[in-house]
């Protein structure tokens, strides 16, 4: 089972014409170069990603098939 880390949200809402659109995740598109807290939820996923990535039994045949075939 995958835990993945836990995601703050915050309270930013637009409105469009009088539609109103939460947009509670809007924090993430700040640059991970410049924001800590950007840069630190990445590394938490990663960490997630690579971990589940790394225990795929054919993931060495599938890297050698595709550098033969680069």
């Amino acid at each position: 089972v995958l835990k993945y880390p836990t995601t703050k949200t915050v309270d930013v809402v637009d409105d469009y014409h009088g539609t109103k659109v939460a947009d509670p995740y809007r924090w993430l598109e700040d640059d991970v170069r410049k924001t800590p807290a950007v840069a630190e939820w990445v590394e938490a996923q990663n960490k997630v990603t690579f971990a589940f990535l790394e225990q795929i039994p054919q993931r060495e045949a599938i890297r050698k098939r595709l550098t033969d075939l680069w």
